[in-house]
């Protein structure tokens, strides 16, 4: 395989994957549906190559902006009557 042959094909597995995510962005960012007699939530349907991708993407925001976990929000905050 040439130095093109393969730039090309690299090239084509790179628009690939960013269509994959693209379509996992719009998938998530549709409008809540309410389906049945009781008007329940239908989560958007996703793909087994779908929720692979999904998982890698908050894998790897996650490691991007890590959240420490000893971290309490100021609402949650118990007062020191209580404590």
């Amino acid at each position: 395989m040439t130095y093109i042959g393969f730039m090309l094909y690299i090239h084509s597995m790179n628009k690939k994957l960013i269509n994959e995510v693209r379509e996992i962005k719009r998938k998530m960012s549709l409008p809540l549906v309410r389906k049945g007699p009781r008007g329940e939530l239908v989560p958007p349907k996703f793909s087994k190559r779908e929720n692979e991708l999904l998982l890698e993407m908050v894998t790897r925001r996650s490691k991007r902006h890590p959240v420490g976990g000893s971290h309490v929000f100021a609402p949650m905050k118990m007062s020191k009557k209580k404590a």
